[in-house]
Parts: structure tokens; C-alpha cells; sequence
């Protein structure tokens, strides 16, 4: 998948409209992408703290763990489970999130995120498995 796929795959998905996440990088032979989460306070558990939400971290790592394994295969890769760890809570600062594929299976990829600001601090750290089944294959029935 080429970076302008990439763009085109966020953009046609209605939740990474809400979310307004946007692709920075990808790398498909190697399954990495980056992508940029700018603060709005809407994303904050109250405004005047600035601390993001953990839905909206939690969610990124969702996207960049899923379009890692997407930009590598060419097509959308849906979640299967998610872990995240918090490391510390970002406070009004713009995200950037850095998706990587440590497998990719028929079945099943497995990609490492990480989300920082621009200077480097290490605010989640998650993991997501995601189905790595051609959704454009025919399905299969008994015959």
C-alpha cells in the first residue's frame, strides 16, 4: 500500500474523520506508519487539565497498530484485541503515534505502537492483534 493508499484508507473510514488522526509516514515493506493526533481539548477528560482521554490514546493505538499491518498487506486489517499500557498521561501536546508489524500471519498480524509528543516522551505503549484475512477474498460455503 502507498502512503497516498494510506491517506485514502484514513479518510474513507468515518471514525478516523472523528478521531482526525492523520498519516505522517509509512514504511509497507517494513509495516511501520506514523501518524499525527493534534491536542483539541474535545479529547480531554476536562479542559482545563488537558489530559487526553484514555479512550483517545487507546484509540490511536487501534489505528496506527492496524494501519501498520494494512499498509503491509494493502488492505484493512480489523482488531482483535488490544493492550495498552499507560506510561503517564499526555497533557495538552500534540501525539504522535508510530505503528510497527512484528508478524504477519495468514490469520493473524501483531503490530507495536508507541505515542510520544515531538520530543520524545513516552506517553502509551500498546499492542494490537489484528485479522490479516484478504477481506476481498470469496468466502467459502459448504457446496
Amino acid at each position: 500500500m502507498t502512503f497516498d493508499d494510506l491517506k485514502s484508507l484514513i479518510a474513507s473510514a468515518e471514525f478516523h474523520k472523528t478521531l482526525r488522526v492523520e498519516p505522517v509516514a509509512a514504511d509497507a515493506e517494513r509495516g511501520i506508519v506514523v501518524l499525527h493526533l493534534g491536542f483539541d481539548p474535545a479529547y480531554t477528560i476536562f479542559a482545563k487539565a488537558g489530559n487526553y482521554h484514555g479512550g483517545v490514546t487507546a484509540s490511536l493505538v487501534d489505528v496506527a497498530g492496524a494501519m501498520a499491518c494494512s499498509v503491509m498487506l494493502g488492505y484493512p486489517t480489523p482488531t482483535i484485541n488490544l493492550r495498552i499500557d499507560y506510561m503517564q498521561a499526555p497533557r495538552k501536546v500534540d501525539l504522535i503515534a508510530r505503528g510497527e508489524v512484528r508478524r504477519i500471519g495468514k490469520a493473524i498480524g501483531v503490530a507495536d505502537v508507541t505515542i510520544s509528543d515531538a520530543e520524545g516522551t513516552v506517553y502509551v505503549i500498546g499492542r494490537g492483534t489484528f485479522s490479516t484475512s484478504d477481506p476481498r477474498a470469496p468466502l467459502m460455503t459448504p457446496g
